[in-house]
């Protein structure tokens, strides 16, 4: 087999049909990265840009692809200035620190600094400030002595498919006030085509469909002054694998989703299909990348900042829902009761706390199963006059 580009013999074989040599497929992968961020004009020259690291293969792929976009030449050169944060608190301690000590490795291989940052602290202390870079001392430390804080416990209460949508939209609010410390108006994350073709149908899943655009496209710009990017949307995980070996990088295996949820079911599927499918990753995102909310109401979700459908007199799958779940507790339906307006309020409120008002549909839901005593993270994030 021969090289698609340059004829030469080949060594790489992309979904199973285009073979490349080592440099063509490199080539090949840096032209991806850059023209994802080109096409968009939306960087201009020198800004500042939090660059957010896991230590997994995407990660690590995209901390190498940054360090060779700098090192260019003059009208070539990749110009922004990158600032670097990892997010640790989740997993157990010794392996977190493991994860944190190797990120720090990798960033200082390249002559970057980095931010390690301890999820529990960083997030439920408002007013707390960055740590001293390259520094993993004592992460755990407030976590384990403030139990009414500790997020990995209140997530352990709830479902993991709840828990793993949480714990993304937590990740994106400490993105957004780390990245305002720095005084960065970019963010950088790592996802792949691969990995936003599992978030879209899991959005769909779990009742974030019209969030698609934000969480699924190259951009997401909820918050007003800062925009978060996907500059690897154009990227597979096949092309990762074959990056990580021709460059013979290190990089630690690191599953953020949860088993056992919607989202690790839903990752499988997606995985086996583009197994014998090729195209099936491309076509979900080319998909999503039509998808976009008609609605221009300017009210945001309390918690992850998603724009609140307006109120309409129409029937809609959540009235549905109602009424079903109303019907199957054995009490009689809504329009059959000698009950006020209020009341009828209330039983909603009761299936969706605070729906429309405060949260979105998803928002509403996981507020309602993490409990009042256990909403810690909803107030939080501005909610505290719920």
């Amino acid at each position: 087999m021969i090289c698609k580009k340059c004829k030469n013999s080949g060594s790489v074989t992309v979904r199973k049909e285009h073979m490349y040599c080592d440099n063509c497929f490199m080539l090949n992968i840096n032209h991806k990265f850059r023209s994802c961020i080109g096409k968009n004009k939306i960087l201009s020259s020198n800004d500042n840009v939090l660059v957010c690291l896991t230590g997994g293969k995407s990660s690590t792929v995209l901390l190498d692809l940054i360090f060779n976009g700098l090192s260019q030449d003059s009208h070539k050169k990749l110009r922004m200035v990158p600032f670097f944060l990892h997010i640790t608190g989740l997993g157990e301690k010794e392996n977190d620190i493991t994860v944190a000590e190797l990120i720090i490795k990798q960033c200082q291989s390249y002559n970057f600094n980095v931010y390690i940052v301890n999820i529990c602290e960083y997030y439920f202390q408002r007013n707390n400030t960055l740590p001293s870079v390259n520094s993993v001392t004592d992460v755990h430390n407030w976590t384990e002595l403030n139990s009414n804080t500790n997020l990995k416990s209140i997530l352990g209460k709830m479902t993991s498919t709840s828990s793993n949508d949480i714990e993304m939209k937590i990740k994106h609010d400490i993105f957004i006030r780390a990245a305002k410390q720095l005084k960065c108006d970019f963010i950088f994350t790592a996802e792949t085509t691969t990995t936003l073709a599992v978030n879209l149908l899991s959005n769909l899943a779990i009742g974030r469909g019209s969030q698609v655009q934000d969480d699924i496209g190259f951009f997401d710009n909820r918050d007003e002054n800062i925009k978060i990017l996907r500059p690897m949307k154009d990227i597979t995980e096949e092309e990762l694998h074959h990056y990580i070996r021709i460059k013979n990088l290190i990089e630690i295996s690191v599953d953020t989703i949860r088993g056992n949820s919607l989202q690790s079911v839903i990752k499988t599927f997606v995985t086996d299909l583009q197994e014998n499918f090729p195209a099936t990753v491309s076509t979900v995102c080319k998909t999503a990348d039509k998808i976009g909310s008609v609605d221009k109401n300017t009210n945001r979700c309390k918690f992850c900042k998603s724009n609140l459908p307006e109120k309409s007199d129409k029937i809609t799958a959540i009235d549905a829902t109602i009424f079903s779940r109303t019907v199957s507790n054995g009490q009689p339906p809504i329009a059959n009761r000698n009950t006020g307006a209020e009341e009828q309020e209330d039983i909603k409120m009761s299936l969706f706390p605070f729906i429309d008002n405060y949260f979105c549909y998803c928002c509403s839901k996981n507020y309602l199963e993490a409990g009042l005593h256990d909403s810690n993270f909803f107030e939080i994030s501005g909610s505290k006059n719920l």
